[in-house]
């Protein structure tokens, strides 16, 4: 059995949140014992590191827009989720990247099954009934692996689609249904549990799947200056490529995409599954 640490960061404002991770994960000497951080953070959307905001996104936002340290895609993060970031110095995880994600994300499957919720993993998603009901990023930072994902209670999926960048009012409509079908969330299949049973439920078994005892712990003065440190580099959003991450549009899970791009002179939009395209959109004129 393996001690860890389990700190508790209660509800912080989104930038303070991510700086957490990212600032533990840089202070950890590299016999550190792995740490499990569980928090929540106010609305925000959230962008993997190599997406640009000015791209991806509408303008005139009113939530704030922080850029990860992690990889993925664009996410609507608020207090409805249940964050979990496993820090691993690199002893303690898997020596290939590329397996991290099926490692780390063992207990949160586990936890999602206890309560009855027969979860899949799908690459780097967590799916139940044909939809996706968590995403995961990951990376590493200093001398660890970083694995973030969440259990979400509710996902409000008009807001989000809001947030996203438009080229025409038919690509909203289509985002919008499009995310209907793609995402989904707990209280859409069972009545979510208590914070308190959710929490236990996951440090069983983070014991049970990785071995690991956490115990309940504080961050230090120094790993306080290392967050305050990363805060400050989050809060620079850093270069603007000028491109998406799916071009003309966004990926909606594992499988999942849309995307609208001009053509001929007209606005065609594709519902990609799988790779291929299963439905065509020109102008309004509907093709399949």
């Amino acid at each position: 059995m393996l001690a860890a640490r389990f700190i508790d960061v209660g509800v912080l404002e989104p930038l303070r949140f991510h700086a957490t991770y990212s600032g533990l994960a840089e202070a950890q000497p590299r016999t550190a014992a792995p740490i499990a951080v569980w928090g929540r953070t106010t609305p925000h959307i959230c962008l993997g590191q190599a997406q640009d905001p000015a791209a991806e996104l509408a303008s005139g936002l009113d939530v704030p827009i922080v850029r990860r340290p992690l990889g993925g895609g664009a996410v609507w993060v608020d207090e409805s989720q249940y964050c979990v970031v496993l820090i691993a110095p690199r002893a303690w995880a898997p020596s290939q990247p590329a397996q991290w994600f099926a490692w780390a994300l063992m207990p949160v499957i586990a936890t999602y099954r206890s309560f009855g919720l027969e979860v899949t993993l799908r690459e780097q998603d967590l799916w139940i009934a044909g939809r996706k009901i968590a995403g995961s990023g990951a990376a590493t930072l200093g001398g660890c692996a970083v694995i973030a994902t969440s259990f979400m209670l509710h996902f409000p999926a008009a807001r989000f689609a809001r947030c996203i960048a438009s080229p025409s009012p038919g690509f909203h409509r289509a985002l919008v249904a499009a995310l209907a079908t793609s995402i989904t969330d707990w209280e859409s299949h069972a009545a979510p549990p208590r914070a308190a049973v959710l929490q236990q439920r996951f440090r069983n078994t983070l014991r049970e799947t990785l071995g690991w005892r956490a115990r309940d712990d504080r961050i230090t003065a120094a790993e306080r200056r290392a967050i305050d440190a990363a805060r400050d580099e989050l809060a620079d959003c850093g270069h603007a490529s000028g491109r998406r991450l799916v071009p003309g549009g966004i990926k909606l899970n594992a499988a999942r995409s849309l995307a609208e791009n001009a053509e001929a002179g007209r606005r065609v939009r594709r519902m990609t599954v799988e790779g291929r395209t299963v439905s065509i959109e020109v102008d309004g004129a509907a093709h399949s």
